[in-house]
């Protein structure tokens, strides 16, 4: 989908909320409801692909998406679809898709490329992968020389040895990208350049890599596959866990309520707050998933620092930061900041300083 020649987010920060809704189970039938779930869910996406202009507005591509052909509304009982007009919202009960794109978006395996497919007709990927570079603190220059390492020498390299037909910046596909340059790394020349580069390729191929699989939210598919692998955990305990980590459910309620606001800045909008683990996920016992006091909430920049490990907290809330983190200014993150902490946080934040302890030696 090409969003009709423009480059506006509202209609793929939509789906990709569908998307969301799907692999929690809040969604389980064709039927999409405008609720405060979705509005918030869409929020999340939106926050992270809208630029300044765009308005958070989730309504118009609810209400809109339906001239895209696949998107479909649902009149209340005893309304004809030809007398809608504008938005009506009060004479729409739900909307729904084809059903060959809701079984698509239902299946665990294509969710990451559809996602992946949907930003791509967004913005070209290397310009998005720039916005992302510049959003986790790195400088300009370094996100200029990562994108054209990738782009140049490393997309000449991988096609000379046939592992790609297309630049690397045009693969659409983490799995894909990653069975293209994977090979790359046990080359001897591409190990020469990297060591006379301090290691520049290297950080350059894993940073594209990171940004497609944060795009298609490659990490937290493989961990809500494994909840629902797991013989042990009953139905009702894997949705709970699945809820969780996608940052919805009861967990994020909980935070809500425990915070009401950010817990570093206050600020009190819940679209804009993210259910962040103190202690990573993948290191957290299922009883340490679902514990409130394992949990921040935070704006959507300062989550994104604190997830990737550029920020933590000392125990009396005191903010650190990593030196990897090259301008923390564009990320709104200050040396004054300071985390509101509670005892019971401490020794999560103890575990956070000790897992990313190379960044935090000071």
């Amino acid at each position: 989908m090409r969003l009709q020649g423009h480059n506006k987010p509202h209609k793929v920060c939509m789906l990709l909320a569908v998307m969301d809704l799907i692999e929690i189970g809040v969604i389980t039938d064709n039927r999409v409801e405008f609720n405060d779930t979705l509005k918030q869910t869409f929020s999340i996406h939106f926050q992270r692909l809208g630029s300044a202009s765009d308005k958070d507005t989730p309504e118009n591509p609810f209400y809109h998406l339906k001239s895209e052909g696949f998107w479909h509304l649902q009149p209340v009982s005893g309304v004809e679809l030809h007398e809608i007009n504008g938005f009506s919202k009060n004479k729409i009960a739900f909307a729904y898709l084809d059903d060959e794109l809701f079984e698509l978006m239902k299946s665990r395996i294509v969710r990451s490329d559809l996602r992946l497919a949907l930003t791509q007709n967004l913005t070209r990927l290397p310009e998005l992968y720039l916005r992302w570079v510049l959003g986790l603190g790195k400088s300009e220059r370094t996100a200029r020389s990562y994108l054209g390492a990738v782009q140049g020498v490393l997309s000449a390299m991988a096609k000379s040895q046939q592992l790609t037909e297309t630049e690397l910046t045009s693969i659409g596909s983490f799995h894909a990208y990653q069975q293209a340059t994977t090979p790359l790394y046990q080359l001897r020349e591409f190990q020469e350049k990297d060591s006379r580069g301090n290691k520049m390729y290297s950080n350059a191929l894993k940073s594209f890599g990171a940004f497609l699989a944060d795009l298609g939210q490659v990490e937290v598919m493989a961990d809500v596959e494994e909840i629902l692998r797991n013989d042990a955990l009953k139905n009702t305990e894997k949705s709970v866990l699945v809820s969780a980590r996608v940052g919805q459910g009861q967990f994020r309620q909980r935070l809500v309520e425990q915070w009401e606001g950010c817990a570093v800045t206050g600020y009190s909008m819940p679209a804009m707050l993210v259910a962040s683990h103190i202690k990573p996920w993948r290191s957290a016992t299922n009883a340490e998933r679902l514990d409130p006091n394992n949990g921040l909430l935070l704006l959507a920049n300062l989550d994104k620092a604190f997830d990737r490990g550029f920020i933590s907290f000392a125990d009396d809330g005191q903010i650190l930061i990593a030196d990897e983190l090259e301008q923390p200014d564009v990320l709104g993150i200050h040396t004054d900041m300071r985390l509101a902490v509670r005892q019971q946080n401490i020794r999560y934040l103890q575990y956070h300083r000790d897992f990313y302890q190379d960044r935090f030696t000071h």
